[in-house]
């Protein structure tokens, strides 16, 4: 996913963030918000200067 939470109200993230959290499989999301991501993920990998 990337940048889901682009565009979205207060209602419409917190739904997303449980559907997300209840997903069974694995999600490759781009996102700039930790507060919106940071319970969600086992992992994070920061590209800074298009290097991994």
């Amino acid at each position: 996913l990337d940048e889901p939470t682009n565009h979205l109200d207060v209602a419409s993230k917190e739904s997303l963030h449980d559907a997300i959290k209840n997903y069974p499989g694995n999600i490759l999301l781009v996102c700039h918000e930790p507060e919106f991501y940071k319970d969600l993920v086992d992992r994070v990998i920061n590209v800074e200067d298009f290097r991994l």
